[in-house]
């Protein structure tokens, strides 16, 4: 159980990381003079932290995690993402990305590859019988 509540916390510490290099990251995009190296570095380490959120979901999963699972993890991932009224690039997360799929205000299309293969994985994840 003590166990349990430490991976959590850790998904939640990851997940936290996450987001604020996310938000770094499309700050240094939005930079027209911005440092290549520097990009590389904040989607590596974003990849990295992906990575360990997934491994430790693996492991909540296998000792039957509940609320913690890996579908439900999966909806709070976030991403940057241009919206294609407005232009502006914003972070939202992958269940958010899915209800603005949903009512028809993203496409498949407006996504970059890595979170439209990200937003299949989570629509997959919640329809497999629980």
């Amino acid at each position: 159980m003590r166990d349990e509540i430490v991976i959590k916390l850790r998904i939640d510490m990851l997940q936290a990381q996450s987001k604020t290099l996310a938000e770094i990251l499309a700050k240094a995009l939005a930079k027209r003079d911005s440092n290549e190296a520097a990009i590389e570095e904040y989607s590596s380490k974003l990849v990295n932290i992906r990575d360990k959120i997934e491994e430790l979901l693996w492991v909540l999963d296998e000792k039957g995690g509940g609320l913690y699972s890996y579908s439900k993890l999966l909806l709070l991932e976030v991403h940057q993402v241009t919206l294609p009224n407005s232009k502006k690039r914003e972070s939202l997360t992958i269940g958010q990305i899915i209800d603005k799929l949903k009512v028809g205000e993203l496409t498949m299309g407006d996504l970059p590859s890595n979170v439209g293969d990200r937003v299949r994985k989570a629509i997959l994840e919640m329809k497999k019988p629980s």
